[in-house]
Order: C-alpha cells, then sequence, then structure tokens
C-alpha cells in the first residue's frame, strides 16, 4: 500500500488523497483514487490490505454501555495482534524520520563539515569532490539506506522452482518486482531524494491513517497538547524540504552561523514529530509500548548505527 500511494503521488498531490482515510474509504473507491485500475496484482494488494487486514483490528478503548449503573468499558487491553500492521507501518514512519537525523547528527559530529571517516581510531578528512555538496551527500546516504532498509523488510522467496513459476505469474507481485516499485525514482538521470523522501513519508502517512480510522482515531497526529501541527509539519515545505537544501547551499557558501542555525531548527522540528509518533505508538497500544525518542518498535539492524554511516 505505500509503494502503491509513492507511486501514485509522483504525478499526483497528497491533498487529493488527505482526507480520504477519513471517509472509510471500500477497495474500490481506494483502487479507483490510486489508479491501479489496469493492474490486476495492485487491485489484490488494495483489497487484500482494505478488505481482510484493516477490518481486524480493534477500535480503541470505548465506553460502551451502562451495566449495573456501572460504566463498562471494552477493549481496554488492545488485541497487539491485530494491530501488528499497524506497528509496523508506525515503525517504518519513524525509521524514516531517523535515517535523516542520523545523517544530520553525524554531520554535526563531524564539526559541520563534509569529510570521509575512516574506520579505525583516527578520521583522515580527505579532498572532496567540487560537486559535492550536502545535499549530494545526503542524496547517496539516504538511497542506500533506504534500499537496505527495504531489503531487510521484503520476505525472501525461499519456495522451490516449481512453486516460484507457478507463483509468479501475472497477477502476482514477486519480492524483486516490490523493490523496484520502492525505489523507483521519476528522473533516473537527476535523482531528487527530497521529493522520493517526501513521497514516501505521505505515502507512510496515508496508510497508516488508514488503518487509524478503522480505530475512530481520525487525527492521530494531532494532540491537545501540541503546539504544532505534527501531521502538517511532516510534510511541510518548511521542514525536510526547506531546511536540508538551505543547510546544503549555506555550507557552499561558508556562512557556517546560518548553517548551524538551519541545523537547530531540523533539530527541533524532528524532536517534535519523533515525540509526537511514540505519543501515537503509546495511544494505540493503550500505553503498554513506550519507548524512547531515538529508539523504534521492532530491530533496526545496522541501519541506525552510526558507525555505518560515511559522509563522502
Amino acid at each position: 500500500m505505500e509503494v502503491l500511494t509513492s507511486l501514485f503521488l509522483i504525478k499526483s498531490t497528497y491533498d487529493e488523497i488527505k482526507e480520504l482515510p477519513e471517509t472509510r474509504p471500500s477497495s474500490e473507491k481506494l483502487i479507483n483514487v490510486l489508479g491501479v485500475n489496469g493492474k490486476e496484482s495492485f487491485k489484490n494488494a488494495v483489497k487484500y490490505f482494505n478488505s481482510y487486514v484493516i477490518p481486524k483490528i480493534k477500535p480503541i478503548v470505548m465506553y460502551q454501555r451502562m451495566h449495573h449503573d456501572t460504566q463498562r468499558m471494552g477493549n481496554v487491553i488492545p488485541n497487539a495482534k491485530t494491530r501488528v500492521c499497524l506497528y509496523f507501518a508506525l515503525h517504518r514512519l519513524k525509521l524514516r524520520f531517523l535515517l535523516i537525523k542520523n545523517f544530520v547528527d553525524e554531520f554535526k559530529s563531524n564539526k559541520f563539515q563534509l569529510k570521509s571517516k575512516n574506520i579505525g581510531e583516527t578520521e583522515i578528512e580527505s579532498e572532496l569532490d567540487e560537486k559535492e555538496t550536502f545535499l549530494s551527500a545526503f542524496s547517496e546516504f539516504y538511497f542506500n539506506k533506504n534500499e537496505l532498509m527495504l531489503k531487510s523488510m521484503i520476505p525472501k522467496n525461499k519456495a522451490s522452482k516449481r512453486v516460484k513459476k507457478l507463483l509468479n505469474n501475472e497477477d502476482s507481485i514477486t519480492s524483486e518486482q516490490l523493490l523496484i516499485m520502492a525505489t523507483f525514482q521519476a528522473d533516473p538521470e537527476k535523482p531528487n531524494v527530497i521529493k522520493f523522501l517526501m513521497r514516501d513519508i505521505k505515502a507512510s502517512i496515508f496508510v497508516c491513517k488508514l488503518i487509524f480510522a478503522k480505530m475512530d482515531l481520525l487525527n492521530p497526529f494531532s494532540h491537545l497538547e501540541e503546539i504544532l501541527d505534527i501531521e502538517e509539519l511532516m510534510i511541510s515545505n518548511d521542514f525536510i524540504p526547506e531546511l536540508i537544501p538551505a543547510i546544503s547551499k549555506n555550507l557552499q557558501i561558508g556562512n557556517e552561523i546560518q548553517v548551524k542555525e538551519c541545523v537547530k531548527a531540523f533539530d527541533f522540528l524532528m524532536d517534535a514529530v519523533l515525540n509526537s509518533i511514540n505519543k501515537v505508538i503509546e495511544i494505540s497500544s493503550g500505553g503498554q509500548i513506550q519507548i524512547g525518542i531515538y529508539d523504534t518498535i521492532y530491530n533496526s539492524g545496522d541501519l541506525l548505527n552510526s558507525n555505518s554511516i560515511e559522509i563522502m
């Protein structure tokens, strides 16, 4: 669903589907809106998600009825098994933001400079390519990390050759096809990491909201105590699309003060986003899942290991 939504956003805007989860759309409605009528395998994916996965999810705690003058409450402890898809969707959403944060944190640890980091105790600053910028380094980093993340999550096909032949028909989506679709760039000759990243973030939010609508939580990322509208912030041009290029531009012209100001603003907004996602995780688990601001629900392997990051 995330991949199909991301592909839809290549030629369409998020505003076209932003309010759709609140209507609790049918599978047919989603298929038409996402424009996947022409591909049976895509239609099957939408139908499976919307007609079989989402209906299994239990609503958030709610007061149900009066019984012997006592207010009886149902679903006090959420059925964790029914919400695995939601936890996974929230995990992927948070992981994307953490990857961005890791790159910026490594940049800060390098004293706001781009330099290579050799394995070992010493750091040797190398000559950077004249065309190398913060944005190009971030692009290479994110595309590589995103592919690693996908490969670790997409199930491996271990079936026999005979079974593979039966499964790999025109109405099925193989792991290889899914990886290609998930890493698809509108213009491979001029990769735009910001547009690619924002497509994925919006697709991830959209899928989360489809699931939350079933739980009667239509605005999951909006909390009364928050000054900022976090959902709007996550997709806002004033956050990632503005600050990442601004850091790159000011670094190029040697404006160190402005670089640090941009990074400071980035850190403030990023923490607000991560805290909000954590709050959503806590709410959706009935308070049973509480993690640190920079932690993930599931093990992310070496993806968030700063030792594996090279800014070069």
